[in-house]
């Protein structure tokens, strides 16, 4: 479990601010006696679950969070965060956040907007930021990450974090064909719920959702063609699913309605949203290492396993539908160290092929052991 890796910062605070003047006019014992009563800026910061790299697009890719909870009884503003290679404090960081930037990753806890408007942490509040830092796909990836952020009117330097090193799972496709958009894919947009996905259950802070992906099919811009309501309206309605490995069933739970199309104050499911039906009709897959597919939202009577059962590869083992929480039809398929619903940590993982047909990059063509990111358009094969 990543929630076993904690990290605490070590606190080095520098002193309040002043103008020229009043710095030349400070002695030497001024200047110890200040450094000696100095107060540690009383920010905790810390990385729950340290990342593992991805590769994606010429890149090694690191998604992970750091917490900034404030302990004190006064606004603490945060200014800019360097990632640094925690084996080269000198050398240039990795990734530096500051300005519009740092306020595009941070969300408040309790506040549904993104970013601190003030740049700064409230009185007893917790700053999250979704951090992704790139590293060169052929280059050396850090053993240990480690993070300066400049608060207030010093300076925290984090205790170095070990990268995970992670065994990436080799999968095949959910799905054939073409035009299908990884939504809400792997990404830091501030509107990427699956990025923001931070659940709280039985006590335990966690996101699943990490690097899930809303599989769903677009044409001409849209995923759907006729009345925007109907479910059968859909391209991706009713389109099977694959298994993405060799795997033991270990659940599968059919039986739920399919919703009407709908968002917003137009989303009317046909069932009551629960925790135990969020999911709705759904599989979850035993991949072996302690990693566990989850396939979300699939069409009522379409689940074709059963818990004990094994399945191969490009097996179909249902349909895509719109149960549970779904807003219109599609496939949520996450990847965790854990079979509950909405409980562990999302983990990363590569396809074995397919062909990007759209990027927000421009750059299109095949692509062999890599993970799609959010908002490419996929072409899976026949």
């Amino acid at each position: 479990m990543c929630r076993m890796f904690i990290t605490r910062a070590l606190v080095v605070a520098s002193l309040t601010a002043m103008d020229a003047s009043t710095v030349a006019q400070i002695t030497p014992a001024d200047a110890a006696s200040m450094a000696a009563s100095a107060w540690p800026i009383q920010v905790r910061a810390e990385i729950p679950c340290p990342p593992t790299a991805f590769p994606s697009e010429g890149s090694q890719h690191l998604f992970y969070e750091l917490y900034l909870t404030n302990f004190s009884d006064s606004p603490v503003a945060l200014h800019n965060v360097d990632v640094i290679d925690g084996d080269r404090p000198d050398a240039r960081p990795l990734a530096t956040f500051a300005g519009s930037g740092l306020s595009r990753i941070a969300r408040v806890i309790g506040s549904h907007v993104d970013g601190a408007s003030d740049g700064s942490i409230p009185p007893g509040g917790t700053l999250v930021l979704f951090l992704e830092v790139l590293v060169p796909e052929r280059g050396p990836i850090p053993a240990r990450l480690a993070h300066r952020l400049s608060l207030g009117d010093g300076v925290v330097m984090m205790a170095a974090i070990p990268i995970r090193h992670s065994v990436l799972k080799v999968l095949g496709r959910p799905v054939t064909g073409a035009n299908w958009i990884a939504a809400d894919g792997p990404g830091s947009d501030p509107d990427n719920h699956h990025r923001r996905g931070l659940f709280v259950r039985d006590g335990a802070l966690t996101d699943s959702r990490r690097f899930a992906i809303d599989w769903k099919i677009v044409k001409d811009g849209k995923s759907y063609r006729g009345d925007d309501h109907a479910a059968a309206s859909y391209f991706a309605y009713g389109r099977p699913l694959l298994a993405i490995g060799d795997a033991l069933v270990l659940r599968a739970e059919d039986g739920h309605p399919d919703n009407p199309a709908g968002h917003g104050a137009d989303f009317h499911p046909a069932q009551p949203v629960t925790i135990d039906n969020v999911g709705g009709n759904h599989v979850v897959l035993d991949l072996g290492d302690g990693q566990y597919a989850h396939y979300f939202h699939m069409r009522a009577g379409s689940v074709r396993v059963r818990p004990g059962e094994r399945v191969r590869k490009g097996e179909v083992i249902g349909m895509i539908g719109s149960s549970g929480d779904a807003r219109e039809p599609h496939v949520h398929l996450e990847i965790t160290d854990t079979v509950g619903t909405l409980t562990g940590e999302g983990l990363p993982y590569v396809i074995d092929r397919y062909t990007v047909t759209r990027s927000n990059s421009g750059a299109v063509g095949a692509r062999t052991h890599e993970l799609p990111l959010d908002g490419m358009l996929i072409d899976f094969g026949k």
